[in-house]
């Protein structure tokens, strides 16, 4: 169905999951009359009622097109209201929609990210309004009456396996003084089991906990123990003394690994120049054992071709990519990227990358208006970030290489790094490739990394690598979807 002057009205009931002062009802009522494409009816729930019940007699009904359920007080953008009843009315249209939301006096407009599945098994973020299709949410059994605060959430989670489209409007839906989530313990309770049950039927994983902020820490679980080759490029050498004694950035990083890790099924690729220094070639092989494996570089420094070689070398399953200059934080940094790759679809996961000052540098790419970045740069660490996005294992447009998984079957069908750009944007590229196959890309906050970004290789970007990058890509260097957020202004 499609709406214009001539067609028929539409019908939509809005479901009130909260509740109104007299004056707030008044205002949400005027901001949902006068249209010409539809009518809207109000159901308010009596105290203690049920919302699944309110909404489950309307779907079941035949005469309402939508039901829009409200979770806070507010008024509606008429015109993205419309919107949403045309899309979920329309033949083979979406099971529901939701949209950005205009917050405080100001009416600082919260812009929300994608559907995405994983996101969704650590936070509803869906916002106060999600309007429905009576005729999709009918045909999947309506929301469910036993586990109260979470029917939505819950219903979004079993459209998502059934794979039933949810939509983003991308346009401000409502508008309310505050978006801020409080569940009481009943929903908290009603969360956990939802997700717990969604995880089980999505390849299993554990609820760490559920919080009262709407966003909830979920764990995947590695299945099996597959080998995980871990390919470090290096100069091999002492960058310097720590404590009177030699330091070098490649023997702490494989120190960390080593002593660290609690993923114990993994070998070490170092690509090191054929002039190391013998006394650090010595320190990685007491550290590493038989895990290591060295592959000898004699050519001029390309980070690509010395990744690409190391692959050639590796072993494993899986593919890590990691920079010398890292050190492990989290011990189960591996289970972490290794459980998102293993899910369907996966094309490589990132990790959260610190500077050494306890600042984000890395939380994934975001590229916007023709410019990539990495998400979160600069920012102290323990921050929330725009709609808890540091707090939330989600998908994202690209990750730098600096530490990424691939499933190496991905690494080679993708063609590996590119050899073009031996220093600066070849992990974009990379990304670029990955996801342009159908694949996808994930990161998390659970594996977490200190980066002493290029303190073993010279930063400097050259004209042709921007040439050969945007080359390429340009015309995807605007993917708002992941992150919609401007680089320049990011909100905390």
């Amino acid at each position: 169905m499609t709406f214009d002057s001539t067609s028929p009205r539409g019908r939509v009931l809005v479901v009130l999951a909260c509740a109104f002062e007299p004056a707030e009802m008044d205002r949400l009522v005027r901001s949902a009359s006068g249209s010409s494409l539809i009518d809207v009816d109000f159901a308010e729930l009596a105290p203690g009622g049920s919302v699944a019940e309110a909404v489950n007699a309307a779907t079941t009904g035949g005469d309402i097109d939508a039901v829009a359920v409200v979770t806070a007080p507010g008024e509606f953008v008429r015109l993205e209201l419309e919107r949403a009843l045309v899309l979920v009315s329309s033949e083979g249209g979406p099971v529901a929609v939701y949209g950005d939301t205009f917050v405080g006096h100001d009416g600082v407009l919260l812009q929300r990210p994608q559907p995405d599945p994983e996101r969704l098994r650590c936070q509803y973020y869906f916002g106060p309004v999600v309007v429905w299709s009576a005729r999709a949410l009918a045909g999947i059994g309506g929301f469910r009456t036993d586990v109260p605060g979470a029917e939505a959430h819950e219903a979004a989670l079993r459209a998502g396996r059934e794979r039933l489209e949810i939509v983003n409007l991308r346009g401000g839906l409502f508008r309310t003084g505050s978006d801020a989530i409080l569940l009481d313990d009943v929903a908290l309770e009603s969360v956990r089991r939802v997700l717990e049950e969604d995880l089980a039927a999505t390849g299993g994983g554990v609820v760490l906990e559920v919080s009262a902020d709407g966003v909830h820490r979920t764990r995947r679980l590695v299945v099996g123990e597959p080998l995980v080759s871990i390919v470090i490029p290096t100069r091999g050498i002492w960058s310097g003394t720590r404590d009177g004694k030699p330091h070098g950035f490649v023997v702490e990083a494989v120190r960390s690994i080593v002593e660290r890790s609690t993923y114990r099924n993994f070998e070490l690729v170092i690509v090191i120049d054929h002039v190391a220094e013998p006394a650090v070639v010595d320190e990685l092989r007491a550290l590493a054992g038989d895990r290591l494996v060295l592959v000898d570089w004699n050519a001029p420094f390309n980070f690509s071709s010395k990744v690409n070689l190391g692959a050639v070398h590796a072993r494993g399953e899986y593919l890590l990519l990691l920079n010398d200059d890292v050190e492990v934080i989290s011990p189960d940094w591996l289970e972490a990227m290794l459980s998102l790759a293993q899910l369907d679809g996966a094309g490589m996961v990132g990790a959260m990358l610190y500077y050494e000052d306890d600042t984000i540098q890395h939380a994934g790419h975001a590229y916007y208006n023709g410019d990539a970045s990495h998400i979160g740069l600069d920012v102290p660490r323990g921050e929330a970030g725009p709609l808890g996005g540091f707090r939330v294992e989600r998908e994202v447009a690209g990750v730098t290489a600096a530490c990424a998984l691939m499933p190496t079957a991905v690494y080679h069908e993708v063609g590996g790094l590119s050899d073009l750009l031996p220093g600066a944007f070849n992990d974009v590229d990379l990304c670029m490739k990955t996801t342009w196959l159908g694949h996808r890309i994930y990161w998390t906050p659970r594996a977490e990394l200190y980066h002493f970004e290029s303190r073993t290789r010279d930063a400097s970007v050259r004209a042709f690598e921007v040439e050969v990058a945007w080359g390429r890509w340009g015309f995807r260097m605007h993917q708002p979807e992941f992150w919609p957020y401007p680089l320049d202004r990011q909100p905390s």
